[in-house]
């Protein structure tokens, strides 16, 4: 008699590598249908923007709707490549970061421009024309998408993560990451990259409205419509955005190395509380069942919240790859986790005598004086 796998148990068989796809689809397009339905609630659309990653986002300067619109043009072509990708131009490894650096290269322009389309609704004139020319001018001049991945080390998870998707467990010999990561965070991986596509393409927006860009005085009002934040507040964030990013791939990510995680960002959804949704102990009735329709409406307006997740993987393979500054500051690290023992017990040890100083011999000779002075006042 053929055995049967455990319950809870899958065979290779049995695993649906386009699950993650799936989920997070729905998850945008549920955002999507909440953010519509809130707009045909609300007077007043009022905007959410809350991000609890570890670092700033350049999303957070974009409008709710078209933030969600901008990820939703960024998973349409992720799926699109994921369907796409053929087993015959992959060997190894190497060719499969080849394809994903030169998917991430040739897609930032395409879903930019479309997303700038559909947002600004722009008619075929002069100023819109013009608009979009110096916006495909800047994205061909500069793409910090890739450059970016690969510093937060994240290019062969993603690159694995899109052979996984498009193959599911099949022909993994060459691959690093052993296929049950993504069986078990592929959705969280998957929106990773989603909001990193989305980020920097938002990041490159912002830039190219902002108050120091070249092409400043060419952008018209049209293309300042999707920020929601004041100049002043914008500059702040673009320069809070770029410390954090330096620091993150220079030092946390390292960091993150050694203690076997990678940082993600995942999207989940956060309930609005209306005003006066709660309050109770009202005897009017008809209060009572103004209170019951609002408490009906929070329930079912919701806004997007991306949160931080760690996700626990080895990772010596990327240790033994760093070079330059980013290899002396892991031996930096190294040596702080052999000395800082040895600190603590020498700076435990200063204490110690500080204080035996302090209340012993200190102390005591204060209360030799009080015991002279009060000796001397008697005698008096």
């Amino acid at each position: 008699m053929e055995q049967q796998p455990l319950s809870g148990m899958k065979t290779d068989d049995q695993i649906n590598s386009k699950y993650a796809l799936d989920v997070v689809k729905g998850k945008i397009l549920d955002f999507l249908d909440a953010f519509e339905h809130r707009k045909s609630v609300e007077n007043e659309v009022l905007e959410f923007a809350e991000s609890h990653a570890k670092q700033p986002l350049s999303l957070n300067a974009i409008g709710e709707g078209p933030r969600l619109r901008l990820l939703w043009a960024s998973f349409q072509l992720i799926e699109e490549e994921v369907n796409n990708l053929s087993t015959a131009t992959i060997q190894n490894m190497d060719d499969l970061s080849i394809i994903f650096s030169k998917f991430i290269q040739k897609s930032s322009q395409p879903v930019c421009m479309s997303w700038l389309k559909n947002e600004l609704s722009m008619k075929n004139n002069d100023s819109s024309k013009a608009f979009l020319s110096l916006m495909s001018e800047k994205l061909k001049a500069e793409d910090n998408i890739l450059p970016g991945i690969k510093k937060s080390g994240k290019e062969e998870l993603y690159a694995e993560l899109m052979h996984f998707l498009s193959f599911g467990p099949r022909s993994r010999d060459y691959c690093y990451y052993d296929y049950s990561l993504f069986v078990k965070h592929g959705i969280s991986i998957l929106e990773d990259l989603l909001i990193t596509f989305a980020d920097g393409i938002a990041s490159m927006y912002l830039e190219f409205i902002s108050v120091d860009s070249s092409f400043f005085d060419e952008v018209d009002n049209i293309g300042l419509a999707l920020c929601t934040l004041s100049t002043r507040a914008l500059q702040r964030l673009r320069n809070e955005v770029a410390m954090n990013q330096w620091l993150y791939q220079n030092i946390e990510a390292i960091v993150s190395m050694y203690e076997d995680r990678f940082d993600l960002c995942t999207l989940s959804s956060q309930q609005i509380e209306l005003p006066g949704s709660r309050q109770a102990n009202i005897d009017n009735w008809w209060m009572k069942h103004i209170l019951r329709r609002r408490e009906t409406l929070s329930s079912e307006l919701r806004y997007v919240v991306i949160d931080s997740f760690a996700m626990p993987v080895k990772r010596t393979k990327e240790l033994r790859a760093l070079r330059g500054w980013r290899y002396y500051f892991s031996l930096l690290i190294e040596l702080s986790d052999i000395t800082m023992p040895l600190i603590r017990v020498v700076i435990d040890k200063i204490s110690s005598g500080i204080s035996f100083f302090l209340v012993c011999l200190i102390g005591r000779s204060l209360g030799l004086i009080y015991t002279g002075i009060r000796q001397s006042l008697r005698w008096k």
